[in-house]
């Protein structure tokens, strides 16, 4: 039996070879994703990167790998239900912006981060997130959901592909005509009944997970039509096995979408207070609500453009690429002036207002659900400016125990709820015999404040056990 003191975790010299077919995990505090009690002196036993043992007596082989965490802390990979691959973190990726259209090539944004996906697999293991849900990008993206699974060196990865939207909403027309890459939309249509069925036939045939509907504010001619629209592409995304999922703004559209046969909504409600039938709606159809609280914030990024600062990048363990942080540095150089010149005094004063509005009524309304028994998952909505692949997590967890949630909720609202989300309950999300052996090691504890997740030392994907010292870009340059 060979054995890893803490020390050698420390140096990561366990994590430099290719990981052992019998692990052993011995002496963390564990909380396992399912909301309990932690198990302080716990064993986890790996075998072919699947757990095989949890608790504290599990016996431990005699060719196993001990690696000794005493003192530390356990959790199971943290899980971002709302990501998106094809958008860089910042405004490059946004062509909908017309004031953008000129400075940035969206064709050349995707070439990038199409040939070095690598880099944000790299950001979340680095971050602890070992699985993530891209809920809307490039047809390119479907391919990396394969090459995921089983994989030691990126997280789980599920693709919905291109999303569906409408056209009678101002934004609506900017995406249908502007997000193309490669002769190929980012959104599709569904202006009638055929042309919504044309569009899921598609996304199936495209191998995504899931079929997406953006559904802004309709106007008032079409509502009713384009609300009834969403049972047809509900019904039809269900008939070829795919999840549906729906990005709504508005409580009534929420009901709406749900009534449709919505899996998941894709954003917290933050226009208005949620009310009873809402929740009713959620709890009794087993709807996945995802919070996005951090992405309430662009009114922040938006004033600091505005203004003419720097950048601020909330990462504690440098897991941000170095070209990521190069872009959006420049970007506040290129962006500062044509802010300015778009947003007036009335303006500033509004997105001010009401981002502080929308984040409070987001928290509420997260926590009524929560204390009323809905499924409530941790999503970032990473990949929009200066949303981080990665560690957007952290900020995220931490809104929602600002909520008034506790930590050893926000757990399982971060591991167990997101892989609900995602369709993989049954693989990943909690600390169980069966399940994928993706795990995270703590310096400091994470059931008491979930701002222990930035102490993370260590991270396990599939049974490989990484030093986040060793993933971490802090030491690196740029290079274009």
């Amino acid at each position: 039996m060979k054995l890893y003191l803490p020390l050698l975790l420390t140096l990561g010299l366990a994590t430099t070879s290719a990981f052992a077919q019998q692990q052993v995990l011995k002496g963390a505090t564990l909380y396992d994703g399912n909301g309990g009690e932690p198990i302080a002196n716990s064993v986890v036993v790996v075998e072919k990167g699947t757990i095989s043992c949890v608790g504290t007596d599990c016996a431990i082989p005699e060719s196993a790998e001990v690696i000794d965490v005493s003192g530390k802390f356990l959790t199971p990979g943290l899980v971002d239900s709302h990501v998106h691959y094809a958008a860089s973190g910042w405004f490059d990726t946004r062509r909908v912006f017309p004031m953008l259209r000129e400075v940035y090539d969206l064709d050349k944004a995707q070439d990038y981060l199409r040939q070095n996906s690598a880099e944000l697999d790299r950001s979340y293991l680095c971050s602890g997130v070992t699985a993530v849900f891209d809920t809307g990008s490039f047809p390119w993206t479907i391919a990396l959901e394969e090459t995921s699974v089983g994989s030691v060196e990126k997280p789980r990865f599920v693709a919905s592909g291109q999303l569906i939207t409408h056209d009678t909403h101002p934004a609506g027309k900017d995406v249908l005509r502007y997000q193309k890459y490669d002769n190929t939309r980012e959104f599709l249509p569904m202006g009638s009944d055929e042309e919504a069925l044309s569009s899921v036939a598609a996304i199936a045939a495209s191998g995504s997970s899931a079929v997406k509907v953006w559904f802004t504010p309709p106007t008032p001619q079409q509502a009713d039509e384009l609300r009834e629209r969403l049972s047809v592409i509900g019904n039809a995304a269900h008939r070829n096995k795919l999840l549906f999922i729906v990005h709504v703004e508005t409580l009534k559209d929420a009901k709406e979408a749900i009534r449709a046969g919505a899996d998941v909504l894709v954003h917290g409600v933050d226009s208005t207070l949620v009310d009873d039938e809402f929740i009713r709606l959620v709890t009794e159809n087993d709807v996945v609500y995802q919070t996005t609280m951090t992405v309430l914030l662009d009114g922040v990024t938006i004033l600091d453009l505005m203004n003419g600062d720097t950048p601020h990048f909330d990462d504690p363990n440098g897991c941000i690429s170095p070209r990521t942080r190069q872009l959006v540095r420049d970007g506040y150089e290129k962006l500062h002036g044509p802010f300015s010149q778009n947003f007036g005094p009335a303006q500033r004063q509004a997105l001010i207002l009401n981002t502080g509005a929308n984040v409070f009524r987001a928290q509420h309304n997260l926590k009524r659900l929560y204390e009323q028994g809905g499924t409530v998952a941790a999503a970032t909505d990473a990949g929009n400016p200066q949303y981080y692949h990665g560690p957007s997590i952290y900020g995220e967890m931490e809104l929602i125990q600002a909520a008034g949630v506790p930590a050893r909720e926000v757990i399982v609202m971060a591991t167990k709820n997101g892989a609900k989300a995602m369709g993989l309950e049954g693989t990943l999300g909690t600390v169980e015999v069966g399940k994928n052996a993706d795990l995270v090691v703590l310096e400091e504890d994470p059931g008491k404040d979930v701002s222990a997740f930035r102490s993370i030392t260590h991270v396990m994907r599939f049974g490989k056990l990484h030093n986040i010292a060793d993933l971490s870009y802090a030491n690196e340059k740029a290079v274009d």
